[in-house]
């Protein structure tokens, strides 16, 4: 029978927030092995001076364990 787990993670852009999200299963794949899928959870922006600078996407990525 598999087995998952679900951690949290924080993704950040400054090109918006699917850029966050892939920027974050991207850099998560590397110590992570058998990535499933992602369940967003939230979405930030920080403005500066009237502006979006930084998109934030908090999520959660599920994964198999060997």
């Amino acid at each position: 029978m598999p087995v998952g787990k679900i951690i949290e993670l924080v993704g950040t852009s400054s090109r918006g927030f699917e850029d966050a999200i892939n920027e974050a299963v991207k850099r998560s794949s590397k110590t992570v092995k058998n990535v499933r899928g992602v369940d967003v959870v939230g979405q930030k922006a920080i403005v500066k001076d009237g502006r979006v600078v930084e998109y934030r996407v908090n999520l959660k990525l599920s994964f198999g364990v060997e």
